[in-house]
């Protein structure tokens, strides 16, 4: 998994993607004290950079990425994963996604509507991008 950077960003934005918004799971998550105790909420949005032109063609799934599975896939890694910060959490679930090989790369934002709440703060988040 790579980091995206100059030139590789701006092929990025004009490939295909795929974009899911607003996917809501339930995690134990934090570095305080009580959120390791309770799951908390969590949405994620993902955004998959792939290449749809066989789908596009032959109307089949199997050539491009599964949308309901990605999402499963998103919320398997937030109810599963023990780490503390978002940012790690963020993290993991690009892996979890860059793992299909139609992903040629992902963006991942996780909000935390807690953290927010105690930031006195409308939303608090972290956005990663990432490829393979």
């Amino acid at each position: 998994m790579r980091y995206v950077g100059g030139g590789q960003y701006d092929a990025f934005m004009q490939a295909d993607r795929i974009e899911i918004t607003g996917i809501a799971a339930s995690g134990v998550h934090g570095v305080y004290e009580d959120e390791a105790v309770d799951a908390q909420p969590f949405v994620v949005d993902v955004l998959i950079w792939t290449n749809v032109s066989e789908a596009a063609t032959s109307d089949r799934l199997e050539s491009t990425i599964d949308y309901v599975a990605a999402s499963e896939l998103v919320q398997q890694v937030v109810e599963s994963s023990r780490a503390k910060l978002i940012e790690t959490l963020a993290n993991e679930i690009c892996e979890a996604l860059l793992s299909n090989i139609h992903a040629l790369a992902v963006q991942i934002t996780v909000h935390k509507p807690r953290a927010a709440r105690d930031a006195r703060a409308d939303d608090v988040s972290i956005t990663l991008m990432r490829t393979r």
